[in-house]
């Protein structure tokens, strides 16, 4: 070991450098994009695989702008230039001059033809696209539960519409196994008695390969019978699957799904307001054709004939009116308000439960307070002594012979003269 030499780890990392510049100057290489990030000042950064390696690549704003082509995750392609080692972070990178389309990578591929068969089906046709409910009371979400996505939905459904009930299944949202706990889900949600009226499935974004569970046949084929509607919240806006294809709805993200799904509490309020100003408006003008229409058959044919035809619209009138009681815009309101006397009754029973509990903590602490008070301990018999500038004698350090004492009793004060000073036995 004495003569050995004894490398540092810039000098090997050096010497890996020259070995890759020197032998990979100038070398295409063939793969799938598997990550992509397009950087705002016009550089790229990327990586290519194959079924066992990958290989980190970086394409500078200049070479990016001849290139011509723009990249996308799956994308099977051929890459041109030199390899460099960073001798600093000691990892090598695949510094490109030139990109081009090779074919698709496999995955895309096979999206496409599923795609492509599953459009020749039906699957995809709006004919078979159910209407979500415009007031749902119970909804189920798919989703993992480790995950943000599920707080970013509650907090969506908390904000506007607290009246709802979520159901929730957790389930693998990626990877060996999803497919099979996704599809259980969907069936679970039609077999159980939990009679959701809606059916959310949510992820957050990812590769190709993350969401490669989402693009499944048998899974395609749950969703598409699924007498439950279901609304697909998988990735972001840029990510479609074929869950989001053969879903009844489709949201770009999981939050966007919990608003299209339940209306806010605020807009039931101001549709009831709606409707019930259409109806009185309604009401208004039919009433307002008929007075005009009896004022001038009055003057056409004199007051016998007017008040024969005038007891005919007033027939007419009853009947109007017996019909607008039997309208569903009467019923929807009449249940809509219901539902939030209902709503508006719990809230009050919490606040009020609320503030009957900060009372008593109140009371506690006025209580606590009150047997704090000099004034109160001196009326159970205590005194209170001060010296002569005023100040309370905690103990008997700064009191000498001779000195005056202020004493306070609850009737009263006492001026004192110390003659001797007694000192607590330790």
């Amino acid at each position: 070991m004495t003569n050995q030499y004894i490398y540092t780890v810039s000098e090997i990392n050096n010497q890996i450098n020259n070995l890759v510049e020197s032998n990979f100057s100038n070398i295409f290489v063939k793969g799938e994009i598997s990550q992509l990030t397009k950087n705002s000042n016009g550089h790229m950064y990327f990586s290519i695989k194959d079924e066992s390696a990958v290989l980190p690549c970086a394409m500078f704003y200049f070479q990016n702008k001849l290139s011509g082509y723009n990249p996308n995750v799956g994308d099977e392609i051929v890459v041109e230039g030199k390899s460099s080692f960073w001798v600093k972070g000691g990892s090598l990178k695949l510094l490109a001059n030139k990109v081009s389309l090779a074919g698709q990578g496999d995955l895309w591929t096979k999206y496409e033809a599923l795609k492509k068969d599953l459009f020749n089906k039906g699957y995809f046709d709006q004919i078979h696209k159910k209407n979500l409910p415009k007031y749902p009371q119970k909804i189920g979400l798919i989703t993992s539960v480790t995950g943000s996505v599920i707080k970013d939905i509650f907090d969506v459904f908390k904000r506007n519409a607290p009246y709802l009930k979520v159901v929730v299944r957790d389930c693998r949202m990626q990877g060996d196994g999803a497919v099979i706990d996704l599809i259980s889900a969907i069936e679970d949600f039609h077999k159980s008695k939990a009679n959701v009226d809606l059916i959310i499935i949510a992820r957050g974004g990812g590769s190709l390969e993350d969401l490669w569970c989402f693009n499944n046949e048998k899974l395609a084929y749950s969703i598409f019978k699924s007498e439950i509607p279901i609304v697909s919240a998988v990735g972001h806006e840029t990510d479609t699957t074929i869950c989001d294809l053969v879903s009844d709805k489709r949201a770009g993200t999981p939050s966007i799904a919990a608003e299209i799904s339940a209306p806010s509490v605020i807009q039931c309020l101001q549709n009831i307001d709606f409707y019930s100003d259409s109806i009185l408006s309604i009401i208004k003008n039919k009433i307002e054709k008929s007075i005009i229409g009896i004022n001038n058959i009055k003057k056409r044919h004199g007051l016998h004939k007017g008040k024969y035809i005038l007891s005919n619209h007033y027939d007419k009138l009853s009947r109007i009116n017996i019909s607008l009681s039997n309208i569903k815009f009467r019923k929807k309101i009449i249940l809509k308000n219901e539902k939030l006397s209902s709503l508006s009754k719990n809230i009050f029973n919490r606040l009020n439960s609320t503030i009957n509990v900060k009372k008593e903590k109140i009371k506690y602490l006025e209580s606590y307070s009150n047997s704090l008070n000099p004034n109160n301990v001196i009326k159970r018999g205590y005194s209170l002594v001060y010296d002569n500038e005023g100040n309370i004698l905690k103990n008997i350090e700064k009191i000498k012979n001779h000195d005056e004492l202020d004493i306070k009793l609850s009737n009263g004060n006492i001026k004192v003269e110390v003659l001797n000073i007694i000192k607590k036995k330790r």
